[in-house]
């Protein structure tokens, strides 16, 4: 029991370290891009604001303050802040996605304007539909079709590939603790539980990272 309590705290006390040092980093960033505004420097700004924002901790309060100040910034009357501004809205939403997507309605409300404005370029891409190649609507939809696509890892294969990891570690773990008794022999059902543990859990963690 006094172990447990021990471990407890152990791990709370690091989980609340590193918590702190989220905060602290997000609101250093909100600094940095107040001072960086404050000297004009809009896309200055806009960069620290999206380190704030993907210091990202559920909760935390610099990370809705920073998309609020990325989100004043993408209604500039300039084309380059604006267009910069929604970039950084997507890339921090994308960076900080894990089992959820943290900021989903920011990260749609990006990928819709930034193919808004791009299709508002004329060079803003080239659309395989020869009929209407130049049609602002048909680019949009070619710039839309494109910021939707999600080249990382699925979710169910990160998962999966953390689970098997979290099995054969503990298997290991329970194998070195409870399958050899003192004398130095296995100790036949803990060993050979631990044992389909570990299998278990490299075969979940290949498979996992195979089709990440």
């Amino acid at each position: 029991m006094k172990r447990t309590i021990v471990i407890v705290a152990l791990v709370t006390a690091i989980l609340g370290g590193l918590a702190i040092r989220v905060v602290g980093e997000g609101r250093a960033a909100l600094t940095d891009g107040d001072d960086a505004l404050a000297r004009g420097g809009k896309l200055a700004a806009i960069r620290a604001y999206e380190v704030a924002a993907r210091w990202y901790l559920p909760l935390a309060p610099h990370v809705d303050e920073a998309y609020a100040k990325l989100h004043t910034l993408a209604g500039s009357e300039e084309p380059a802040v604006k267009l910069a501004a929604w970039r950084a809205i997507r890339s921090a939403a994308r960076a900080t996605r894990s089992l959820w997507q943290p900021h989903a309605d920011d990260l749609a409300a990006a990928d819709r304007e930034i193919a808004r404005l791009a299709a508002a370029d004329p060079a803003g891409g080239h659309v395989a539909d020869k009929a209407a190649p130049e049609a602002p609507a048909a680019r949009e939809a070619w710039h839309r079709d494109r910021l939707a696509r999600d080249t990382r890892a699925s979710t169910f294969a990160l998962v999966l590939a953390a689970l098997g990891d979290a099995g054969w570690l503990g298997g290991g773990l329970a194998l070195a603790r409870r399958g050899i008794d003192a004398t130095g022999r296995l100790v036949r059902r803990p060993a050979l539980a631990s044992a389909i543990a570990i299998v278990l859990g490299l075969v979940c963690w290949a498979a996992g990272i195979s089709n990440a």
